[in-house]
């Protein structure tokens, strides 16, 4: 097939998808990004991509300088003409189109070349939690006024008008596969956030003294659990060390815990993907307080061998089987068994492992995008 895949932002260095992308264009497809030059990586760092890269059967090409002109349709209209010449030289079969942001430039596209396209978001638009899915467009509906009925009101019509529009829709959320039915015959699936590590994270020694936990400091990643728990755990645990890597909106947490605690935790607001997965690697446990998302962190701790403890199942954890999920009242007593039986830690080890492997790979993901693009394309033939 010849794949037209049109992303927010698309690296190799740090974007996870890539890797899945480059597994579909190995398997005899194509593969054409169309993206723009911005990227944010995962230390919230503005990089700006070069326009063309080739890499065998995936081709990216950032038409557009920012998110901003790709999503806009006044600001894509000067790029019309490339674009146009761009797709008609790779003549797609299918559009595979990442978030409902770029469901408009996508449907363009399917007028002209008459080719169904596969929706995939991180998140499903979900009444009960009406923020999670476009949430930076809904929270501007939010008035004292109307409370939260107004971005559920639109939001409905935004989710029902994205599945009238595609051909299929995917979601990176577990939850959103039992609340998602077929909406106008288009069919819902549930595909994992990928994960892919270079070899070269592996040869790291692992420092049973140290914990880790990566990621945006969003709200939803609940970091104010950790002004709780973490002193329990250095107190009551043979935790040493904790390591800390991003920034965001919650940073004072991580600020305070330094200030009482400034020979445990260290922290620094950006590392390279090859720096984050040793480090993940060379800890005895990582440790995610969050809500929802931070699927990368767990992907690369089930990848490099390291147990997950969790506090709330943000990502259909299996407790002690690929993970330990546990309260915060709990934790001291579940992290100890976790450094007093060498069993029970090389369970959760090889657990979290075997789910990678099957599931959240770059392989197996790219994978199933191939699976539901193939039968997107049969469905209209």
């Amino acid at each position: 097939m010849n794949i037209l895949l049109i992303t927010p932002g698309i690296n190799k260095r740090f974007n996870d998808n890539y890797h899945a992308y480059k597994h579909m264009a190995d398997n005899d497809n194509n593969v054409l990004a169309i993206s723009n030059k911005e990227n944010i990586n995962k230390g919230g760092r503005l990089q700006i991509d070069p326009e063309v890269e080739v890499d065998g059967s995936l081709v990216v090409h950032r038409v557009f300088n920012s998110m901003r002109e790709q999503q806009s349709f006044l600001r894509r209209s000067p790029y019309k003409k490339k674009v146009r010449k761009l797709l008609s030289e790779f003549c797609p079969d299918v559009i595979l189109c990442e978030e409902i942001s770029n469901l408009k430039f996508a449907l363009e596209i399917k007028r002209e070349f008459r080719v169904p396209i596969v929706l995939r978001t991180e998140f499903a638009f979900d009444a009960d939690y009406p923020y999670r899915s476009m949430g930076r467009l809904l929270k501007l509906l939010k008035t004292p006024l109307t409370g939260d009925h107004l971005a559920i009101f639109v939001g409905g019509l935004i989710w029902k008008w994205a599945y009238a529009n595609s051909d299929a829709v995917i979601s990176c959320y577990f939850e959103d596969a039992e609340k998602q039915p077929e909406v106008n015959n288009t069919p819902f699936f549930y595909v994992p956030w990928p994960t892919y590590y270079p070899s070269t994270a592996d040869e790291v020694t692992r420092l049973r003294e140290r914990a880790v936990f990566i990621g945006a400091f969003d709200h939803h990643k609940n970091l104010s659990e950790l002004l709780s728990t973490i002193p329990e755990l250095l107190r009551n645990t043979p935790l040493k060390e904790f390591c800390v890597v991003g920034t965001g909106q919650d940073l004072g947490v991580i600020e305070k815990l330094k200030t009482s605690y400034p020979d445990s935790i260290r922290h620094v607001q950006s590392l390279s993907r090859e720096e984050c997965l040793r480090l993940i690697r060379g800890s005895f446990f990582s440790y995610s307080p969050a809500t929802r998302g931070g699927w990368g962190f767990i992907g690369d701790s089930w990848a490099m061998g390291t147990p997950v403890v969790a506090t709330h199942n943000h990502y259909g954890f299996c407790d002690n089987i690929d993970s330990v999920v546990t309260s915060t009242e709990d934790m001291v007593r579940r992290v100890n068994a976790l450094y007093e039986d060498e069993a029970e830690y090389g369970r959760l080890r090889d657990g979290g492992r075997k789910r990678f492997l099957g599931n959240h790979s770059a392989d197996a993901v790219g994978s199933r995008f191939l699976e539901i693009c193939t039968a997107a394309v049969r469905s209209l033939s």
